[in-house]
């Protein structure tokens, strides 16, 4: 026999916009919720380059889970997946069955064989990070960001804009910007960065990091301040060893179950999601946040013994907010890279934001967590404020 609504338990792994999203997919459907995060924290992951660059107050990175969307969240890493109970077997020693579970672990900065890389640099992926590198900026006088992806734009543009006794140098491997998005917005990106003062070099590779410097295959050094923003990556057989994976994101069905376990699900950036055409989906909010809402709703409905349906997935496209002002953006066929559109991106980015806010907590969330609005005590910065250590010998 099937178990009633209130007898069904569903366990979700992560905090960040998937995990949240399937809390209350799976709550909607009278599931029973728990989330498992070691801060408890939803980190904002498009307001961070704001935080970081210190335009934006420090308590918009993130805001309680919880108090976000009212659904009990356990402070505690998960260890392991078990695929076959299904049950989380946790840091503390605990072990927790559930009638199914979500995995939405996320992932963290990725680092190729570039000596130092990984020692000598920061990141920005939490508010952790967004706070370390704010930190840092108020005394730099030279930055190098590395990467010329959406974060690393992002964060070039915010660091120029408020640190005007700052340079920047972005430094990027590919022939533009923004590599993986059309070529218009790469180029426009490059526009509104030099007109900020970045000093934009393509087509460099960076050979090596030391303590105070960025080594340049072409011989160049830059001594400063290295940020690592090259992307992310994740490792989903550390929580289900021996279950296929894809780059490191675990694979999953077409309802996102992953295959070989029982009631398991996974979304967001540790899940290999497709599109339409069977077509590898970038890691972005977005398909995080519907491929949440897809996997919690499917995991409540195995446990009680109902059908799940398949998810539909599209790359809706991209937002890369650039300060209060200026952006580029891709949302389906309209490409907004003009300086017609510059001032439009922002109002955009903010309108997702708010977006995501409603869905997870309704009006209190908009109101209470809104960007600017977030005012957290100091007892609660400090659960969340894991410094970077980042050696500088």
């Amino acid at each position: 026999m099937a178990p009633t609504d209130n007898d069904v338990r569903v366990g979700v792994v992560g905090a960040g916009y998937a995990g949240l999203r399937a809390a209350m997919a799976a709550r909607a459907q009278g599931a029973e919720v728990t989330i498992y995060d070691p801060t408890g924290a939803h980190e904002f992951a498009t307001r961070l380059a704001a935080v970081a660059g210190g335009r934006a107050p420090s308590g918009d990175g993130w805001a309680d889970a919880q108090d976000l969307t009212g659904v009990d969240v356990e402070r505690v890493a998960v260890d392991q997946v078990d695929g076959a109970g299904p049950a989380l077997h946790l840091e503390d020693g605990r072990t927790e069955i559930f009638d199914a579970i979500v995995v939405a672990g996320g992932a963290r900065p990725a680092f190729p064989a570039v000596p130092g890389a990984e020692r000598h640099t920061l990141t920005l992926k939490t508010t952790a990070d967004a706070l370390a590198i704010r930190r840092e900026l108020i005394e730099a006088d030279h930055v190098i960001v590395v990467g010329g992806g959406a974060t690393g734009v992002q964060l070039a543009a915010e660091a120029a804009h408020r640190h005007r006794h700052l340079a920047v140098t972005l430094v990027e491997a590919a022939s533009r910007l923004l590599p993986i998005f059309p070529a218009p917005l790469g180029h426009r990106a490059q526009k509104l960065l030099e007109r900020r003062g970045v000093d934009v070099r393509l087509d460099t590779a960076v050979d090596a990091i030391t303590a105070d410097a960025a080594h340049l295959a072409d011989g160049t050094e830059l001594e400063g301040l290295v940020i690592w923003a090259t992307g992310f990556a994740a490792d989903g057989s550390a929580l289900l060893p021996g279950v296929p994976t894809r780059d490191g994101r675990l694979l999953v069905d077409r309802d996102l179950r992953v295959p070989g376990t029982i009631a398991v699900f996974a979304a967001g950036d540790i899940a290999a999601h497709n599109d339409l055409f069977g077509c590898p989906l970038p890691m972005s909010a977005q398909i995080a946040d519907r491929a949440g809402a897809i996997a919690g709703r499917n995991a409540a409905r195995m446990a009680r013994g109902l059908p799940t349906s398949p998810a539909v997935l599209v790359d809706l496209g991209w937002v890369v907010a650039m300060g209060r002002d200026i952006g580029v953006a891709q949302v389906g066929p309209l490409r907004l890279a003009s300086p017609l559109t510059d001032r439009l991106v922002p109002l955009l980015h903010d309108l997702i934001d708010i977006r995501h806010l409603f869905q997870v907590g309704g009006v209190n969330a908009v109101v209470a967590h809104g960007a600017g609005r977030h005012r957290p005590e100091r007892s609660m910065i400090r659960r969340i404020e894991r410094p970077q250590i980042r050696s500088v010998s």
